[in-house]
């Protein structure tokens, strides 16, 4: 069940067309071939009412064939970098196990093999390979295809609703450095003291003090600074996840933010200033204008050369100071900025829309990781402990007044 390019096309430019196996309600096998469409959408819509025609007929096909017809089906719907990860998760951990099965002989107990074969391959090696989340999402794109061939492929049930998802070990002792991390004022200070390279240390320091994503920082350009207000404009970011390719070759596009939250973000002075050396630093490059990235100039700063650059700061700051500060990602930039932000009292409100996050995200993820909130609640708790031997002294005194 696909979408086909004829190779004969008709006098007025048709060429696409759909194909389609399929059993009828008396077991008889049938093939569908249709007529010929101007365009691919044209002949998709054409399928896709076909099959909801025939949803009590049975769509002779295998998994892996539904899986395509699937993907043409939300197409539209998915972003590109989404569509990429989604890809990568079916075709590397479902594909294999279940691609040449005929879609109406998918049992409850081949899902349950499939979830088994998951969960071996994640702890056999002493390691956890997969995280929780991501064999949750394995299961939530398995669900999907299912889904879609209940409704368009005259699939009877949707077994993969009935298995009980990924669930992690709960004796699995969890260390600090599995959770998420921060670095505090003083270790940042650390940091960012050893960086000598003016992009490296203006990007790291953009990422600490503005708390966006690595992707927020890496597609920004010249055009995003508003000087005059000291404002970041926050409405894109880059992505490899993409089977775009550029001119040098590489896996790259530029799409909207994570959740399409457009935003300006007020910077401090300090970064402003570190901002405009970068940009007097670019403005001496032949061909500079205000499209260059902010972090790289005519091509964004890479993936690879800020991770490898970061690790060897971190070292760096062991060697020179002789002490070990937490070694955060990328991303934990983000979480340090929005701790901080917390713990001093900041609006969860505000910090949400600076994060470009709800405030239900920001509530379950940011809020527990400085030590600063801990002492809160042990001052908060010695208050009543400071009412309670009050209440007590008042107590015995008004007891000897009355036994008076």
């Amino acid at each position: 069940m696909a979408i086909y390019k004829s190779k004969a096309v008709t006098k007025n430019g048709r060429k696409w067309y759909f194909s389609v196996c399929y059993l009828t309600a008396n077991g008889e096998r049938k093939r569908k071939k249709s007529q010929q469409y101007a365009t691919k959408p044209e002949a998709q819509i054409a399928e896709r009412q076909f099959l909801i025609d025939k949803t009590h007929d049975t769509i002779d096909i295998t998994f892996e064939e539904m899986y395509y017809q699937y993907l043409d089906y939300t197409e539209e719907s998915i972003k590109g970098s989404s569509k990429y990860s989604k890809v990568s998760r079916i075709e590397n951990h479902i594909l294999p196990y279940l691609g040449q099965m005929n879609i109406h002989r998918i049992t409850v107990n081949m899902i349950m093999a499939w979830k088994s074969k998951i969960n071996r391959a994640t702890y056999d090696s002493g390691k956890k390979k997969y995280a929780l989340s991501y064999k949750k999402n394995l299961m939530q794109e398995l669900r999907a295809i299912l889904k879609y061939g209940v409704d368009f492929c005259g699939l009877k049930e949707n077994f993969a609703v009935k298995v009980m998802n990924f669930q992690d070990k709960n004796e699995a002792v969890v260390s600090d450095e599995d959770r998420i991390r921060y670095i505090t004022p003083i270790e940042y200070n650390l940091f960012t003291s050893i960086i000598k390279e003016l992009v490296f240390k203006v990007f790291f320091a953009f990422l600490y003090y503005m708390g966006v994503r690595k992707g927020e920082a890496q597609a920004l350009t010249w055009e995003d600074i508003l000087w005059d207000t000291y404002q970041v404009k926050i409405f894109k970011t880059i992505t490899t996840k993409t089977f775009e390719i550029d001119d040098c070759g590489f896996h790259f596009k530029i799409t909207n933010t994570k959740n399409r939250k457009n935003r300006k973000i007020q910077m401090l002075s300090i970064l402003k200033n570190m901002l405009l050396e970068l940009y007097e630093y670019y403005k001496g490059f032949e061909g500079f204008n205000h499209q260059w990235f902010v972090f790289g100039g005519y091509r964004y700063l890479p993936s690879e050369s800020i991770d490898r650059n970061r690790k060897m700061y971190f070292d760096l700051v062991e060697k020179t100071y002789g002490v070990v500060i937490t070694r955060i990602t990328n991303h934990e930039f983000r979480h340090s900025h929005a701790s901080y932000l917390i713990s001093k009292g900041v609006s969860i409100h505000v910090i949400a829309d600076r994060l470009g996050d709800t405030v239900e995200v920001v509530q379950k993820v940011y809020a527990h990781l400085f030590p600063e909130a801990e002492e809160g609640v042990i001052e908060a708790l010695n208050m009543v402990e400071d009412n309670y031997k009050k209440n007590l002294v008042i107590k015995k005194e008004f007891l000897k007044s009355v036994a008076a």
